[in-house]
């Protein structure tokens, strides 16, 4: 598969070990470099993306403000500014980093997803203009804390929202 995007191939310790393709990483369940951003308002309001329904892995579902795989020769820092300026159109914006850790996640489509995962979180003015990116994103909403929860016990969610839930903002489901 030569055209496929090539990301951090990573050891149990986070450790590069070299590029590796991003559909055999999920096939051999080698490890690898994520990240994942939320975007809040000075209100509290939380960014939620819906995927589209093409995505690969799961289709149709909430999901962090923005977050993807780490391209090979990538640092976690400047693929969160990436992500977040490609996926939802916000750009020099201060990032801090709120979370590290690793998972190990099956999907529906039988995906071995074994990821380091840094979460980011930025503060942006009420109002700011958002732009989805047509082909990954198919909407964008603001939510409440309790809205979030609500969203999370529905279920039609990303492996990684529901981590972020449970780590960043402690809703337990």
């Amino acid at each position: 598969m030569p055209d496929q995007e090539q990301i951090w191939h990573v050891d149990e310790h986070d450790n590069p070990i070299g590029p590796i393709g991003r559909d055999d990483s999920r096939r051999t369940g080698a490890r690898y470099r994520i990240v994942r951003v939320s975007v809040e308002d000075i209100n509290g309001n939380v960014l939620l993306q819906k995927r589209v329904d093409t995505k690969k892995t799961y289709p149709g579902c909430w999901d962090t403000s923005a977050g993807g795989n780490i391209s090979y020769g990538e640092s976690y820092d400047d693929a969160a500014a990436r992500e977040l300026s490609e996926e939802v159109g916000i750009k020099d914006v201060d990032l801090q980093e709120v979370a590290y850790f690793y998972s190990e996640v099956v999907d529906p489509a039988d995906n071995k997803m074994n990821r380091f995962t840094k979460v980011y979180q930025t503060v942006v003015p009420r109002g700011i203009t958002v732009t989805p990116q047509s082909d990954e994103v198919a909407e964008l909403v603001w939510v409440t804390p309790d809205e979030l929860s609500g969203i999370i016990a529905e279920g039609r969610i990303t492996d990684g929202l529901h981590q972020v839930a449970q780590r960043y903002y402690n809703i337990e489901h």
